[in-house]
């Protein structure tokens, strides 16, 4: 059996745009992407509300949304894995620049990358080396501003366009795998934030079909 995990945030996570409750097993991404896989993998979880890639949240109470700060402990959690998978980004924006939220994601796939030369002993993290797909998130509805000024992501739709470029530079330079999931999925009406059915399901058959790509099959 094939392993994977999915490191990301809130869409990650299967967030019901303006309900704050989670999207079921099968509607969720990343359980359209299990139930597109088959029996013959296991797709690991790990979505958080509020996560960046990396930088604290000045608001983030008892919950370490740092990405930086809780990557190691799912990879070792998890392992062995015989792929990643990263969606992280939406939630610097609304602190830092586009740019920020990229290098915050390169800073977790050079770890990964390494992770088994800085522990060398004992289960690998990865049971063939690292494959690692990296997803450039969806957008910021540019209509959020309107709905909610008081949001953080608010008036963000600019930037947020600024993450394929980013990304596709980062993934590139880095020698990893990227979907941009701008092409793929749009932010729900209601929030502008977090997709609805059909874009998760649009973006968990993408990745299935990306990661059985990756994995030569």
């Amino acid at each position: 059996m094939k392993h994977v995990l999915c490191f990301g945030d809130s869409n990650t996570w299967g967030f019901i745009p303006g309900s704050g409750k989670r999207y079921d097993e099968h509607t969720r991404w990343t359980g359209v992407l299990a139930d597109a896989l088959g029996a013959d993998w296991r797709v690991h979880e790990d979505g958080l509300n509020g996560r960046m890639s990396m930088f604290d949240s000045p608001f983030k109470g008892d919950v370490n949304t740092n990405g930086k700060d809780t990557f190691a402990t799912a990879l070792d959690s998890q392992k062995p894995l015989d792929a990643l998978v990263i969606c992280l980004g939406t939630n610097n924006v609304k602190y830092h620049p586009a740019w920020h939220a990229a290098q915050g994601v390169g800073r977790l796939v050079s770890y990964a990358q390494h992770v088994d030369q800085l522990n060398p002993w004992g289960e690998h993290v990865f049971r063939n080396g690292p494959k690692i797909l990296v997803i450039s998130p969806i957008a910021i509805g540019a209509d959020l501003v309107n709905r909610n000024v008081n949001d953080d992501l608010a008036g963000k739709h600019d930037e947020a366009a600024k993450f394929p470029k980013l990304f596709a530079e980062l993934c590139a330079g880095m020698g990893v795998e990227m979907l941009d999931a701008q092409t793929i999925a749009q932010p729900s009406d209601i929030d502008c934030i977090h997709m609805e059915p059909e874009g998760h399901r649009a973006l968990g058959l993408a990745v299935a079909e990306k990661l059985r790509s990756m994995m030569g099959e």
